[in-house]
């Protein structure tokens, strides 16, 4: 090796020593996620505290390595790999383990096997990657209540561990001077967040759990981590100033940002670069800064056992609101004191011995051997649990719910796309019914006027009319301001496929369209998760009024269904767990006042008159005067928490025959207000 090459090298050795401030702030970060994810209000953006996870990980990883191929040359992969093994997968096997066992008790069969999923794709290394699939289906199982989500960016940092050894040990094989190995991580660093930059804007999803998309946080910490920077760092007098100055910003996003951000984007580079200036603060040594409070007994403690913390919370908080703990003090304290003794007891007794096994650390082969050993018994776990929930599922009572809820609409099953996905503007026309008609009825809206497509098609074929259905999923007919949760940004392509929509409806000149939407998920109140991006009640009169007001200008006639009740839980989910569990099918009853929302009907209904459109309410057939059940007649009447399944809206052609022979399918404007059944 040329002399200069080796001299140059030794710039970025750093101080080995043990950190305590690093601890302190690994306290903060799982802090700050574990009392997100517990309700605490106040700190509406704790989830970013996975990104100081993130950074503290590239920092404190890259210091090893670089150390490493100083001292040595090369880097020891076997005894890399082994000590990761040790301190990683003996605690998450645990949980994995605890966590699949409890589910047989108190999770349905189907929600065993979507939680057997999570668990084997944690144990490959790539549940991140598993839960970015599952927000491309609409009608996915809510991956909130898997008690594996968390391990997706356990899943990112296993991802980094596998790459950045072997690009450093490439980079130092060919000899590039340290400043050609800073400008290469910088590059990579660089590339990594124009990409996360990229995705946040057009596929969020993937910029928040894609492991590439999230690189750039760990390169942060590696950047940091280089001598050349701590050396700066313990000669300048800013060293306690930007300790502060981090301290103070990864607090301020704590408390300032929310889940309605698109983030990652730009405002992850806040948290970042503020547990970057933490990190660098604190290698400084200086007194002044927020170290010394990271330094404190408890702080230490909270950061010694934050791995067994992070793995520990989620199923619990997940169970815990399984099992409807609803008063949020007593669902705090119970999920923080079962958290904090199941990561003290997982790590005194596994935890902490496996990591110091003096038989383990001898031969980095044992360590490795233990790796591969543990993410094999995982998988194997992981997939008998898949088995016996298959088994538990094909029981009778267990298969005709399984059956119920994954039964497509006539709409959604026919193969032609009917109710398209987010990002499609165009209109897709699905027609059904008589290839004569005698008429043609319109059915327009989102996934809820696409339940009602089962028996309007029924309707088509038995009386000789033709059913046009025009629907996009999560997007008003009334005209509204759009956003869309899912690709957490303002949604112009539901603007145009509202107006195209009404464009091909003025061109077919049908005998009638039927207007059904979730109207309550857009209207502010217990019913929506647009959150902020939700209307006032004002502005969806106003909105509503502005689409009829284009139909009768085509002069169409106009049915206004007001929405299905919407029970706020996954009915679906609730009777199987009854089943499952013995208990009565009662508890999924909803009391009908928290299903329906009396003044989005009163609106609708003045509206329609107002535009001489006809109103139906046939809330009668999903509720008496006191309670909306889960079930009727053995049919269970939601396939989740507002979507009716097929089989129950099967049986409402009855009651749409009666509303559709009341209004006589006419012409004849102004149309009559029907106030029910």
């Amino acid at each position: 090796m040329p002399v200069g090459v080796a001299q140059s090298r030794k710039t970025l050795l750093l101080d080995k020593q043990f950190r305590q401030d690093i601890e302190g702030l690994r306290a903060v970060a799982v802090l700050s996620v574990v009392l997100f994810h517990f309700g605490v209000g106040a700190l509406s953006g704790g989830f970013v505290g996975v990104d100081v996870f993130f950074v503290i990980s590239g920092y404190l990883i890259s210091g090893l390595l670089v150390s490493e191929l100083e001292r040595t040359g090369s880097i020891d992969l076997w005894r890399f790999y082994g000590r990761r093994a040790r301190r990683l997968l003996p605690a998450s096997l645990l949980v994995t383990a605890a966590t699949l066992l409890v589910a047989l008790f108190l999770l349905a069969p189907s929600e065993q096997m979507f939680a057997a999923k999570g668990a084997l794709a944690s144990s490959l290394y790539v549940s991140n990657f598993w839960f970015m699939t599952l927000l491309a289906d609409y009608f996915a199982p809510e991956s909130a209540l898997n008690p594996f989500l968390h391990t997706w960016s356990l899943s990112v940092e296993e991802q980094f561990y596998l790459v950045w050894p072997t690009l450093l040990l490439v980079m130092w094989r060919l000899r590039l001077t340290m400043r050609l190995m800073v400008i290469a991580m910088s590059v990579l660093t660089v590339l990594s967040f124009a990409l996360c930059l990229w995705f946040s804007y057009r596929k969020q999803s993937w910029a928040f759990y894609a492991s590439p998309a999230r690189a750039w946080e760990f390169g942060l910490g590696a950047l940091a981590v280089l001598k050349p920077v701590t050396d700066w760092t313990r000669r300048s007098r800013a060293a306690v100033p930007l300790g502060w100055l981090g301290f103070a910003g990864l607090f301020v996003t704590f408390l300032l940002l929310t889940e309605d951000a698109r983030f990652p984007g730009w405002i992850a580079v806040v948290p970042a670069l503020a547990t970057t200036a933490l990190l660098i603060s604190g290698a400084s040594g200086q007194r002044g800064g927020p170290a010394a409070l990271l330094k404190l007994p408890l702080m230490q403690w909270l950061g010694e056992h934050s791995y067994s913390i992070y793995l520990w919370h989620w199923p619990i908080i997940v169970y815990a609101t399984i099992l409807e703990i609803t008063d949020p003090v007593a669902k705090l304290v119970l999920c923080s004191v079962l958290t904090l003794t199941c990561a003290a007891a997982g790590f005194r007794l596994l935890e902490r011995p496996v990591r110091a096994s003096a038989w383990l650390t001898a031969k980095p082969i044992r360590s490795v051997s233990l790796g591969v050993t543990l993410t094999a018994a995982g998988s194997l776990i992981a997939l008998s649990t898949a088995q016996a929930a298959r088994n538990f599922s094909a029981q009778p009572l267990q298969a005709v719910l399984l059956r119920s809820v994954k039964e497509p609409s006539v709409a959604s099953g026919s193969g032609r796309d009917c109710l398209i996905n987010f990002v499609e503007t165009e209109p897709v026309k699905c027609i059904f019914g008589a290839s004569n008609p005698s008429r043609t009825v319109v059915l327009f809206g989102d996934s809820h006027a696409d339940q009602w497509s089962t028996p309007l098609a029924q309707l088509a074929a038995e009386q000789g009319w033709r059913l046009v259905t025009l629907l996009k999923a999560s997007c008003a007919v009334a005209d509204i301001a759009a956003y869309n949760m899912r690709l957490r940004r303002d949604w112009p392509e539901c603007i145009k496929w509202r107006v195209k929509s009404m464009e091909e409806i003025r061109y077919l000149q049908p005998d009638l369209v039927i207007i059904s939407q979730f109207s309550s998920g857009y209207i502010r109140g217990r019913w929506t998760g647009l959150g902020k991006h939700a209307v006032t009640y004002q502005e969806w009169a106003d909105g509503l009024r502005r689409s009829l007001r284009q139909l009768r200008a085509a002069n169409v006639p106009v049915l206004l269904l007001r929405d299905s009740p919407s029970p706020g839980k996954n009915i679906g989910n609730c009777v199987a767990r009854s089943r499952w569990r013995g208990i009565s099918e009662a508890n999924c009853s909803t009391p009908r006042l928290n299903a329906l929302d009396p003044t989005v009907s009163s609106l609708e209904s003045e509206v329609a008159a107002s535009m001489g459109a006809g109103f139906g309410d046939l809330s009668a057939e999903f509720c008496d005067s006191n309670v909306c059940p889960g079930v009727q007649s053995g049919i269970l009447v939601y396939r989740d928490a507002n979507h009716m399944t097929t089989a129950f809206a099967a049986r409402q052609a009855p009651a749409l025959r009666a509303l559709l022979e009341n209004r006589n399918i006419s012409r004849t404007l102004p149309l009559p207000t029907i106030d029910g059944l």
